[in-house]
């Protein structure tokens, strides 16, 4: 047993899960990681494993959002099993989540909207962005910069890295360049459906920049050119989700949680090119 002593108000089921954090972390760290709010909207390939790799590493106070269910092409990447199927994504992960520490506070969502989402992030210190809905994206992007509220965002691709939005970078829409900038809300919903079509469209070729990326994945010919025609989604790899998740969730803690970490603004990548095994550094 450790002979370090643990804080007061924490509880000997949750002094026995975390203690082997300290050395990593200090006591007085990890009450911050206890008790800091952190939203993780989308909880599925990327976001559901940093909500568990969270709720492991000791955060007990957490907002999900998700409004989706689970499906078959899920389990090839996704915290789920064939019981779980047609169920929904946030429900079976806060079953889950409590089976690891009864003590946390959920607050789940199947929607955001110009409507709740003051609400969806009150007192929420950092967020998790890994939804594939642009307008959403959008809205959660406006609410966040004006609050000052730093969001985190990866791309399961072969590369580890994740890049923060702050008020000290230029913001979503602009770096993304979609054509929503000088639009409101309710002028982008109005809008033809093509509209914010173009818009999820325009991200996949920002990532598709990555070097040697679109090779990496058009390993089976055709895939790539299915993909950028919208005839296939996106492609996943369990590994390459998990090993992203896995990044996404230390840059939480030590950058967005502790601020230990310097934050990777976008739009540039620092990060790791595991299958070259070398560095990547460069900006979109």
């Amino acid at each position: 047993m450790s002979n370090l002593d643990k804080i007061k108000n924490w509880s000997n089921p949750y002094w026995k899960q975390i203690n082997r954090n300290i050395g990593y972390i200090t006591i007085e760290e990890q009450e911050k990681i206890k008790n800091t709010k952190i939203a993780i909207l989308g909880v599925g390939g990327l976001g559901g494993s940093v909500v568990e790799q969270l709720v492991r590493c000791g955060n007990e106070n957490l907002v999900i959002c998700d409004n989706d269910i689970f499906e078959e092409s899920n389990l090839n990447r996704q915290l789920c099993n064939t019981q779980d199927l047609r169920k929904r994504k946030i429900d079976v992960l806060e079953q889950l989540l409590y089976k690891i520490n009864s003590g946390i506070m959920i607050k789940k969502y199947t929607n955001i909207d110009e409507n709740n989402i003051s609400d969806v992030l009150k007192d929420v210190k950092v967020v998790n962005l890994a939804l594939d809905d642009p307008l959403t994206s959008i809205i959660i992007t406006r609410y966040c910069r004006k609050e000052k509220i730093p969001i985190i965002e990866s791309w399961a691709v072969p590369y580890l890295y994740a890049w923060w939005f702050t008020n000290k970078n230029s913001d979503y829409e602009t770096i993304y360049e979609l054509e929503t900038k000088d639009k409101s809300i309710q002028e982008i919903r109005n809008s033809d459906k093509a509209v914010l079509l173009k818009a999820y469209h325009s991200l996949i070729p920002k990532i598709l920049k990555l070097p040697g990326f679109s090779e990496f994945i058009d390993r089976e010919k055709g895939t790539l050119n299915q993909m950028l025609k919208g005839e296939i989604p996106l492609r996943s790899l369990a590994p390459i989700v998990r090993l992203s998740a896995s990044y996404l969730a230390f840059d939480l803690i030590y950058s967005g949680i502790l601020n230990i970490k310097k934050k990777i603004l976008a739009p540039h990548i620092i990060g790791y090119d595991y299958m070259k095994m070398e560095q990547i550094k460069i900006s979109l």
